[in-house]
């Protein structure tokens, strides 16, 4: 894992040098985000269970048939548990001292979740169902906005150093 971080590392560092060379000011600002740590390993673990979001979504619309919102919500719930399991370890780093504080952290990720899921499922039902724009693409939007919501969420109340 430490050898594919470096290279990924080696890389956006050439990307950003490049960028400097083009736009100094641009080029700084993205700098100072990918030393931002934390910052990135979130993008990475959103965009990881972005994906996870998106196959099972796929799978429970194309494969097992299910009608948008159910297959939202199918897809919101594998996307979260791995979620909350991915930025607890490799985001956050936190440490729950015993299991009323591992539920406790847990249960605000979920219930944090439920409010992104209810923002998911309106966005999905007016721009699939209601505007008839295609699900696949409205997926993949959507979840970028959600993203957004959830390191807000995750950043401030759940998973805030104390």
């Amino acid at each position: 894992m430490k050898l594919i971080w470096s290279w990924i590392d080696a890389l956006a560092r050439a990307v950003i040098r490049l960028i400097g060379r083009i736009s100094p000011k641009l080029g700084g600002i993205c700098e100072k985000l990918w030393n931002n740590t934390e910052l990135v390993t979130y993008l990475f673990a959103g965009v990881a269970t972005t994906l996870v979001n998106y196959v099972v979504y796929f799978v429970a619309t194309r494969l097992l048939s299910l009608d948008t919102l159910p297959g939202t919500w199918v897809a919101w719930v594998v996307a979260v548990a791995f979620g909350y399991a991915v930025n607890k370890a490799f985001v956050f780093h936190t440490h729950c001292d015993g299991v009323p504080a591992l539920l406790r952290e847990a249960g605000s990720f979920f219930a944090m979740r439920l409010v992104s899921l209810g923002l998911e499922t309106v966005l999905m039902y007016i721009t699939v169902e209601m505007l008839h724009f295609n699900d696949l693409v409205m997926k993949l939007v959507v979840n970028i906005v959600v993203i957004i919501v959830n390191y807000v969420f995750s950043k401030m109340v759940i998973f805030k150093k104390k």
